[in-house]
């Protein structure tokens, strides 16, 4: 499958700004054995371990975001679990994608991970792993 904004990732940049989707969608996904799922929009790369509701699952997909093939902006940097980075849960929506919705908490009932989350398998922050 594949769309613009992610579910799964890390950086600071567009941190769960689709939180609405994925709470409509995911389940349906799941359901029907999706394997692999191609993102953009955030400006770095992030492959995820097989997930479902920010757990780890062998039966979720796994999630690649791949928004760094090349831009004239800056690329994503940070990361929400660095200290200091985690952005406020109520600046983080986006209207276009969805508006505000029920967030899934960590299991400490932080907004950010402490550190990389599990379900992050691997992230860069380097352009060119987009480019075909």
């Amino acid at each position: 499958a594949s769309w613009h904004p992610p579910w799964y990732s890390s950086y600071t940049a567009h941190y769960r700004e689709a939180e609405c989707m994925k709470e409509a969608m995911e389940e349906l996904l799941y359901s029907y054995g999706t394997d692999i799922v191609f993102n953009g929009h955030v400006h770095a790369y992030e492959r995820s371990n097989r997930v479902y509701n920010y757990e780890l699952d062998p039966c979720g997909p796994v999630y690649i975001v791949v928004g760094d093939g090349g831009n004239r902006e800056k690329m994503a940097i940070e990361h929400a679990d660095e200290p200091g980075k985690c952005p406020e849960p109520l600046t983080t929506p986006d209207p276009f994608m969805g508006g505000f919705c029920a967030w899934n908490f960590t299991p400490s009932g932080k907004f950010c991970w402490d550190q990389q989350p599990d379900y992050s398998a691997m992230r860069e922050r380097s352009f060119g792993h987009g480019i075909l």
